[in-house]
Order: C-alpha cells, then structure tokens, then sequence
C-alpha cells in the first residue's frame, strides 16, 4: 500500500472512530433529561446527603449519635427499595464544634462528596460559618440541628429549614411556665455566650423574665465548660441566692453545671433546661466518666425540668418510640445506639428527609405555581431536583409527618420547624414526665405572640413506618 493509500485509510478509521464518539456521545446525552441540572440526582443514582456535627471534642457528648440513628433510618429505608429505585447514602464529617473547620469540611462534601443536599447538621455557631455558601449555591439544607431564630427566614437563607423549635420559641414557652408556678422564687440563669445562648435569654425576657448581669445571670463561652468546670459562675448564682437555675447550654455543660454544683453544695429548689441540653443518657454518661455511680447522677436529674415537642425516649407506650426502636436495634451501626434523645431526634430526622424526598419524587405531588409543570414532569421520569425538593419544602413541608407532638411551620414565609412544646419533669429512673400527669401542649412564636394551648394531633405512624406523604 502507498503512502497516498495508507493516509486515506487512516483518514476513514478516524472518521468512522470520531462518528462512534459522537454516536456514542449522543446517546448519554439523550438518556439525561433535558432539565437535569447540577446536583439533580437522575436515573438509579444514590442520593447522596452530606452532614456536619461535633463527632469529638467537648459539646460532641450524645450529638455524636444523631448520625448513626439517621443512617439506620436510610439503611432501613433502602433494605425496603429505597426511593422510587434510589438508595440514599449519608457522608458525615466531624467539625468538631469549631467554625473553622466547619468550612473545610463543608466544602469536602459539596465539591467531593457531592451531596445532593446538607440535611441534620449540628450547630448554631459552627453553621453560621457555611450557611451563605450553601444557600449561594443553591444547596438544600434542612433539618437543621439548630433553633436558632435567625437562620429560618427565606428571604436571607431560602434553602435553610429546621428540625427543632426555635430557642426562642421554647424559652417564651417556658418562661410564662416558671413566672406563674414560680412567681415568689428567685429565678437565674447560666447560658453560653453565642447566638443559641442569646437567643434562649431573649424568649426568657420575651416572657417576663428578667436577669441582672453578674448576679442572676451568668455565662461562659461555649467550649470552655470542660477545663474551668464552670465553677465561678455556679458559685455566683449560689452567692445570688438563686432558687430556680435555668441552664441554656448543650449537654455537655449541663453535665458540668450540675457535678460543679453538687461539689459545691449548690442545690437549687428546680433546674431547668433548655431541651437541647436536656438529654438524661449523655449526662449520665459524662457522669459516669468522672466516676459518679449511675444512681447518684439519676437523683441530680430526678425532679430537673426542660420542655419538648416530641415524645420521651423512655416511653414505650408510644408507637412512634416502638417503631424507630426496633429499626434502631436492627440497623444502627453506632458505638453506642442506647435509645436516648439523640438516637430519636437522628431516627426522626430521617423519618422526615424520606418523607420529603417521597414527596418531591410523587407526580401527584402538586408543587406550587411557579414550578408545578416542571417538577411533576421530573417525579415522572425520576428526576431527583434540588429546585423541585426546595419547593415541596416550601408548598408540602408543613404536611410531612413526624413524630412530635406539633405542626411543622414550613411554608414560603418561614422556615421554622415546630412551634409547640410540652413541660415535663424527670422522674427517678429518667424518665421525661408530663408536670402533673398530663400532656399539655403550649404554642407561640418566634416574635412577640402568646403563648397559647394547642390541639394538634399528631398523624398515627404506619405498620412499616415509612411516611406516607
């Protein structure tokens, strides 16, 4: 064959090479649909959710077992199908309550993770440091660990959503509790001096409840609570002859507070604390490894009073703790899976994510106006959107089931979770129990509305406990 021969057939395998590229080609472009966008999840693809919360450090006591709860959840959820086809796949990265790395850690899930959205992070301070870029990217972030009031207004986070009710809101709730049940007693307060802190002491004073600096208020920086054992601001509200102690921190310094007083002979008549901080497990556990027998640290708790908007995990009678108990001893993988308010808010959470991700994948889902044509068309061919679950949010969320006690807020003017919660009292084997016997649910706002007495009642879960949105 000739030089002239040998180019021509050359030239013919590259030619017939180049068509079966853009043959080829051609084809995965048409098997996309022609509205999938960055961060949509097409096809059989695993929808992939990223979270960030302290799995060490000092405030990683009990928020280090939210995350083995929701993945049990998900891998229940999965072992059933998954979502129309799709298994979900939870990345968790360990920021260990510090902003800085917060960031780093955040970006590793956007740009290698690529998470279809943040769901369940811990943290308000931490959060603070990521939330403009996620919602600048237009990520999904929801069911936020945090109450903090000022993360749930769309108009400045229009991707951010909350899975507690707002600091404010519980403490306004709590605050007209203690001005009438306690009107002749001295009341303080020792809160940590970040925006959850600050935002507890404004629904406090929301309700009539009023603190003087250095005397009935006291306050330490969050993540200090563990080297000076909160031991000078203990002995202020002693010295202030406080008689009911409010403490607004996480779980870790509630634990603290309550060792420092006990060394110091510090007993006020009720502690008080915000739920966040509340959970019995953790602060027994902590308890336990200062080498205080689990008896002696159950009598710090007996009698301590917080507030909540869903059931006790000690209460076998409901039928949402039997459920997510039975998933949890099946399918959490956690070091340690004892079912406290941890395991329950982490099982809940995901209980509410598949329900919102059923929900954006039903084409009978009726999406608001603005969007409905689209996102139907996308439940149809399986089409995951992130525009498309933002607005079930928006236009379905207030709809989608839990365990609480209360109606979810979510809706385009907030995106606030549950306004309404219960006060109850822990009894000598830790357990959460309504004050006088009785349920009572109080609801209000994150403003200045009262406080007034709710009759929501809660959806039944289902035998499979799958949502049913």
């Amino acid at each position: 064959m000739n030089a002239v021969n040998i180019r021509a057939s050359l030239s013919r395998k590259k030619l017939i090479g180049l068509t079966a590229v853009l043959i080829a080609g051609s084809m995965t472009l048409a098997e996309i649909p022609a509205n999938a966008a960055p961060g949509d999840v097409t096809g059989s693809s695993d929808i992939v959710l990223g979270m960030q919360l302290p799995q060490t450090g000092p405030a990683s006591p009990g928020y280090n077992k939210i995350d083995d709860a929701m993945r049990g959840y998900f891998d229940y959820v999965n072992s059933k199908g998954g979502i129309g086809g799709k298994k979900i796949r939870l990345e968790v990265k360990d920021d260990g309550y510090k902003a800085g790395l917060t960031i780093s850690t955040a970006s590793s899930l956007i740009n290698k993770e690529k998470v279809f959205a943040f769901v369940g992070s811990v943290g308000t301070q931490t959060h603070i440091a990521v939330i403009k870029d996620i919602n600048r990217r237009k990520i999904p972030d929801v069911f936020l660990n945090t109450g903090y009031t000022e993360f749930y207004k769309p108009a400045t986070y229009p991707t951010t959503f909350a899975a507690l009710g707002t600091y404010v809101t519980e403490a306004k709730i709590m605050g007209k509790y203690l001005k009438e049940k306690f009107a002749d007693k001295k009341i303080g307060i020792l809160y940590q001096t970040d925006d959850f802190g600050r935002n507890a002491l404004k629904g406090f004073e929301e309700a009539g409840l009023k603190f003087e600096a250095k005397k009935t208020a006291a306050s330490f920086i969050s993540g200090t609570q563990s080297s000076p054992g909160l031991g000078s601001q203990i002995a202020q509200l002693k010295a202030n002859g406080v008689e009911v102690a409010i403490i607004a921190a996480v779980s870790s310094a509630t634990a603290v507070s309550l060792l420092t007083a006990s060394a110091l002979g510090y007993k006020p008549e009720k502690w008080v604390v915000i739920s966040v901080g509340a959970d019995a497990t953790t602060i027994q556990t902590i308890a336990g490894s200062r080498g205080i027998a689990p008896a002696a640290s159950a009598a710090l708790l007996n009698g301590m009073i917080t507030a909540s908007h869903a059931p006790a995990p000690g209460d076998s009678s409901d039928e949402y703790i039997a459920a997510f108990k039975k998933i949890n001893d099946e399918f959490n993988k956690g070091a340690d899976k004892r079912f406290d308010n941890n395991v329950l808010q982490g099982m809940n959470i995901g209980y509410m994510t598949v329900g919102a991700l059923m929900g954006t994948l039903n084409a009978k889902t009726v999406f608001s106006a603005k969007n409905n044509k689209t996102c139907q068309a996308n439940a149809k061919k399986g089409t995951l959107s992130r525009v498309c679950f933002i607005d079930f949010m928006e236009s379905n969320g207030s709809k989608i089931e839990s365990a609480a006690f209360s109606p979810l807020q979510y809706s385009a003017t907030t995106h606030e979770a549950f306004n309404s919660f219960w006060i109850g009292a822990y009894d000598a084997a830790t357990v959460l129990q309504p004050i006088d016997g009785t349920r009572v649910l109080y609801s209000t706002d994150s403003g200045s509305g009262p406080v007034t007495v709710s009759n929501y009642k809660r959806p039944a879960i289902a035998a499979d406990a799958l949502p049913k949105n």
